[in-house]
C-alpha cells in the first residue's frame, strides 16, 4: 500500500465514511477507489483519470486535493510522453473515421449499379422482342404486273404481302399458209397462288392454290445462311444445311412445307415459281409454314 493510499484511507475512516459512500459521491466505481488505496494506479484509465480520481477522493474525504497531488507527485503514475499522447490521438482519429463505413457505401453503391443494369438488360429485352412481334408483314416491294392476293377477296385485286406470279401474255400460233384454219391462240394462266394468312413471332404462316405439291427453291444472294426444310414443324428435315453467296438448293414436297431460315434476309425464297419476300424478316432464324389449300368447287 502506498503512502498515498493510506493518507486517503485513513482521513475516510476517521470520517467514518465506506467505499460505498464515495462512490456514491464521486461516482467512481468501487474498484477504482480500492485500487488507489492500495497504490495500484496501473489499475486506473490512464493519468489524466488517476489524477482526477484521487482530487474528488480527497475532496469526498475533506482534505485540500491540490496539496494532495502536489505532496505526493512521486508516487502518480507518470504522464506519457507527447510522442505516445499524438499516436493515443491519431489512434482515435482513425478509429472514428473507420474505413469499414466507406467500404459499406461502396458496396451499397455497387448493389444499385447492378441492380440498376438488369433491370435495364430486361427492359431492352422486352422492347426489342414486342418489335418481333409487331414488326411489318413480309411483302413490302411488289414486281411490276404482279397479282396481289388477300385472305377473303376471292382473288382480287388487294394489298397482300406476297407478290403473285404475273400473268403471261397470250401465245398465238400462226398458221403455216394462208387460207387455211385460223391460228390457235393459247392462253397461260397463273400456276400458283401465294396468300399470307397470319404471323405470330417469328412465324409467318402461308396457304398454296393452284398446285398439288411444292417446290422450296433457295439461292443466297450475299454472305451465307442455314436452312432447314421439312413438310411440317417438328417433323425430321427433309433437306438442311448451310448455302453461301450464289448457291442454289430445290427441294421437292407434298402438300405442306415448313421451311426454317437461318438469315432470311439475304435468301431468294421461291414456292412454285413465285417469290416470297423475306426482306422484312427481321427474326434470325424466321419460320414459314405453306400448306396447298384445295380448290373450293362448284
Amino acid at each position: 500500500m502506498s503512502e498515498l493510499g493510506q493518507v486517503l484511507q485513513r482521513a475516510r475512516e476517521e470520517k467514518g465514511i465506506t467505499l460505498d459512500d464515495i462512490q456514491r459521491i464521486t461516482k467512481i466505481q468501487r474498484r477504482y477507489l480500492e485500487a488507489i488505496e492500495r497504490g495500484h494506479f496501473h489499475v486506473l484509465p490512464g493519468h489524466f483519470y488517476a489524477r482526477a480520481f484521487i482530487k474528488s477522493y480527497a475532496e469526498a474525504v475533506g482534505l485540500d486535493p491540490n496539496h494532495i497531488l502536489t505532496h505526493f507527485e512521486s508516487d502518480l503514475p507518470a504522464q506519457p510522453p507527447t510522442e505516445q499522447v499524438e499516436r493515443l490521438r491519431r489512434r482515435r482519429v482513425a478509429s472514428a473515421n473507420n474505413p469499414l463505413q466507406a467500404g459499406r457505401w461502396v458496396t451499397k453503391t455497387l448493389l444499385v449499379l447492378f441492380i440498376a443494369l438488369i433491370i435495364g438488360v430486361i427492359y431492352f429485352a422486352v422492347v426489342n422482342n414486342n418489335g418481333q412481334l409487331t414488326q411489318p408483314m413480309p411483302g413490302g416491294t411488289v414486281n411490276s404486273g404482279a397479282e396481289f392476293v388477300t385472305p377473303g377477296n376471292g382473288g382480287g385485286a388487294a394489298t397482300s404481302p406476297i407478290a403473285q406470279q404475273p400473268k403471261p401474255p397470250s401465245i398465238t400460233t400462226p398458221s403455216p399458209e394462208t387460207g387455211t384454219n385460223p391460228p390457235e391462240t393459247v392462253t397461260e394462266t397463273p400456276q400458283a397462288t401465294i396468300t399470307f394468312e397470319s404471323q405470330q413471332g417469328s412465324m409467318y404462316n402461308y396457304s398454296l392454290q393452284g398446285g398439288e405439291k411444292i417446290t422450296v427453291y433457295l439461292k443466297v444472294k450475299d454472305e451465307t445462311s442455314w436452312f432447314g426444310i421439312s413438310e411440317g414443324k417438328g417433323k425430321k428435315y427433309v433437306e438442311q444445311g448451310t448455302l453461301k453467296k450464289d448457291q442454289e438448293k430445290t427441294i421437292e414436297l407434298g402438300k405442306s412445307a415448313y421451311i426454317r431460315l437461318g438469315k432470311p434476309t439475304v435468301v431468294e425464297l421461291k414456292v412454285n415459281g413465285v417469290l416470297v419476300d423475306t426482306s422484312k424478316m427481321k427474326s434470325m432464324p424466321s419460320n414459314l409454314t405453306m400448306k396447298v389449300k384445295e380448290a373450293v368447287t362448284q
